[in-house]
């Protein structure tokens, strides 16, 4: 958490002296990752490796702090090439010499080069950055909790429940993970579209058998994701096909900007949900034109990490508007810890996605793999930082040094 952001929070300007007493940042490592997957598929990509960028961040006082970020070209303009060389080229220049770390960081996004996002690169930053600002999280200044949390402290326990995600090709496939969910005590299930006209009718069908009755009552719920499927003309009607389903929310039918989502909402029967049009806080502006009928989909590797994603989180909250808490598919646990400190300090989201883990991963880069509990339930992790550890061995077996920058 930068002092720029602590700044933003409370609305005071930093006390350099304060600042001298803290720790500096005297290297950072960035690593690319690669770990196998149990597989995933939607309508923008499959894939079977979770191919990530990941930071290691050593401070002036010994300690060491891991930030985490999975790129997507299709969702932000992002690659894993792209976010190595602004983490060394742009961010890690920029923040290495400053009074403290990261002072400049959180204008990237909105006032970076035109066009350009930033924001995977950024989350990598924060997350690691955020082991130099406080041992423990109960540890935050109460004026920031107020800010990102309305008052409500730092909570010992989760409320929010992890979603069961599905979709693919093959619908048998999808109704044999919804009763493994359903089994596991999942009550929230988003539903991937767009993967042909077939496959979503019948895995519609399958999940329909399957909850219908549950969706009816109020036991469960159903949201879709089309994943920039669907062409804007085409949306409205298709939107109102799903309400037979008793779909609640329609996540990012087509790809547009936050401007023409808002537009296209006002035509459809279902709220949409905002995900690769919600970026900056700019978008965020926009689609608060239509707080009831946008949803947002935050995720942290998406918005920049911690410290934007609360700002978010925090601004949507303030506005009434329903939103998704998530990270990005494939995460390890460095990401997946992060998640749960931001249900901890920020206001409660319609829904959640992650920490899936080994349920999702073949292994993980932690010690321990968080991953959700019975019912979806999150535990807090004990511990100061994000409250894991990484394990060394399969940092080797798993991540390719790409470089070391030092002061």
């Amino acid at each position: 958490m930068t002092a720029a952001a602590l700044s933003a929070y409370t609305g005071a300007r930093p006390n350099p002296a304060r600042m001298r007493m803290t720790a500096e940042p005297v290297r950072l490592e960035i690593y690319r990752t690669a770990i196998p997957m149990r597989g995933f598929e939607h309508a923008a990509a499959a894939r079977d490796v979770a191919e990530a960028v990941v930071v290691r961040m050593d401070f002036s006082d010994g300690r060491a702090g891991w930030g985490e970020t999975l790129p997507r070209q299709y969702v932000t303009g992002e690659t894993i090439e792209s976010v190595v060389r602004d983490l060394a080229e742009v961010i890690w220049p920029s923040c290495r010499d400053s009074g403290v770390a990261g002072e400049i960081v959180p204008a990237f996004c909105d006032a970076g080069q035109p066009g350009r996002c930033m924001s995977a690169a950024l989350c990598a930053y924060d997350l690691a950055n955020l082991r130099r600002v406080f041992e423990r999280v109960e540890d935050i200044a109460p004026a920031v909790l107020e800010r990102i949390g309305g008052g409500c402290g730092v909570r010992g326990r989760i409320s929010a429940r992890v979603s069961g995600v599905l979709g693919s090709a093959d619908p048998k496939a999808t109704a044999r993970r919804l009763r493994v969910m359903r089994w596991f005590g999942l009550r929230d299930f988003k539903l991937k579209l767009g993967l042909s006209g077939e496959a979503d009718a019948e895995n519609l069908r399958v999940v329909d058998r399957q909850i219908g009755k549950a969706i009816a009552r109020g036991k469960c719920t159903l949201r879709v994701d089309v994943n920039g499927g669907w062409r804007e003309d085409e949306t409205p009607r298709r939107v109102a096909g799903l309400k037979q389903y008793g779909v609640c929310v329609v996540e990012q039918p087509a790809y547009c900007s936050a401007r023409r989502l808002a537009e296209l909402a006002r035509a459809c029967e279902v709220p949409l949900m905002a995900d690769e049009s919600l970026l900056t806080q700019e978008d965020a502006r926009v689609l608060l034109e239509e707080p009831t009928r946008v949803w947002w989909n935050i995720r942290l590797s998406k918005n920049g990490g911690l410290v934007r994603s609360l700002l978010l989180a925090r601004l949507a909250a303030d506005h009434a508007v329903e939103f998704t808490l998530g990270c990005m598919v494939g995460e390890s646990g460095i990401l997946s810890a992060a998640q749960r400190r931001a249900l901890q300090l920020g206001p409660q989201p319609r829904f959640v996605e992650g920490n899936y883990g080994r349920f999702l991963l073949a292994d993980d880069l932690t010690e321990r793999s968080p991953r959700l509990g019975y019912g979806g339930r999150l535990r807090p992790l004990k511990g100061d930082g994000l409250g894991i550890a990484v394990d060394p061995g399969k940092l080797k077996r798993y991540a390719q040094p790409v470089m070391k920058l030092e002061r």
